[in-house]
């Protein structure tokens, strides 16, 4: 039987635009304004940091995963969308994300067969606390989109640190070593891996998880995450 109060229930609650929040027709993701409007990662890119080459931030650096890819830079309606997906208790709009983010999945790390896709973990208290893990989200999504397997806590995060975004790039990096591990070591070795965080500046989380990952044995560790920062590395830029 038909629902005669979906029409009711539709103008009570309207789905919202992931990026800017208005009222957008039922089943839409965003609005069209917002969708002009995404700042793109387009043109020739770096496949290890996943930037266009004139933002390149690796310079050749040394990483334990292969490439990086994102579809999006972290500005304009994109950081107030991811602001609002983390801060502001608004977990459906992983969807729209996460579809972007396996677009980009399919156009740049086409041709690899991924065992599975998981996330950048949280401590227990931080996801009880927000009460999701927004990448486990983002895995989900992106696993459904692209029709591969998804599996939750291969990774663990051992206790709290200080938020990156607080430190300076050299304390950033000695910040997280020793703050991830392993949860199932079995479903690692000889494994391709996906492994997908929200946003990133430095590549510290991301590089620190894989690291992680090929000493218990993965064959390839492949990143994504639905925004990078835009500028070059300096001490006063934000990160996850």
């Amino acid at each position: 039987m038909k629902n005669i109060f979906a029409p009711l229930v539709s103008a009570l609650f309207p789905d919202r635009c992931a990026y800017c929040g208005v009222p957008i027709a039922s089943g839409s993701l965003a609005c069209e304004k917002c969708m002009d409007s995404l700042p793109r990662i387009k043109g020739e890119i770096c496949p290890k940091c996943g930037r266009e080459k004139e933002n390149c931030s690796c310079k050749k650096a040394e990483m334990y995963f292969e490439r990086l890819a994102a579809p999006f830079y972290f500005s304009g309606v994109v950081r107030t969308g991811i602001h609002a997906f983390k801060f502001r208790k608004s977990p459906d709009n992983y969807r729209a994300y996460s579809s972007e983010t396996a677009k980009t999945v399919r156009e740049r790390f086409g041709g690899v067969n991924f065992d599975y896709i998981t996330e950048v973990p949280m401590t227990a208290k931080s996801t009880k606390d927000r009460g999701y893990n927004q990448c486990a989200l983002l895995a989900k999504g992106i696993a459904e989109e692209l029709g591969i397997e998804y599996k939750a806590g291969i990774l663990k995060k051992i206790y709290e640190t200080e938020k990156q975004h607080g430190l300076s790039y050299y304390l950033r990096k000695g910040n997280l070593t020793g703050v991830f591990d392993v949860a199932d070591a079995e479903s690692v070795k000889d494994k391709t891996v996906l492994l997908c965080d929200d946003i990133s500046t430095t590549g510290e989380t991301l590089n620190e998880c894989s690291k992680m990952l090929w000493l218990y044995g993965a064959k390839e560790i492949y990143c994504v995450t639905t925004a990078l920062t835009k500028s070059k590395l300096t001490e006063k830029q934000n990160d996850n």
